[in-house]
């Protein structure tokens, strides 16, 4: 693949990834106004759903590592 189009899949995949993630916070602060929480439960809550997101991505990304030093599974 040439570098040209592997940035363009870092940028693409890029630019999704930063419009879920701010539609998630935003949503989530929209939510959290109902509540009406001080803003260091809100940043708390959002660093802690911001921590299980790079662990769930983290595990996903292992996961593919092995699956490729491994292989097919088959027989």
């Amino acid at each position: 693949m040439r570098p040209v189009h592997l940035i363009g899949l870092f940028l693409w995949r890029g630019g999704i990834l930063l419009a879920a993630v701010t539609a998630a916070i935003e949503s989530m602060r929209l939510l959290l106004k109902f509540v009406d929480l001080p803003a260091e439960l809100e940043l708390g809550v959002v660093f802690v759903l911001a921590g299980l997101a790079l662990v769930l991505i983290s595990l996903v990304l292992e996961r593919l590592r092995d699956y490729r030093s491994e292989g097919p599974l088959r027989e």
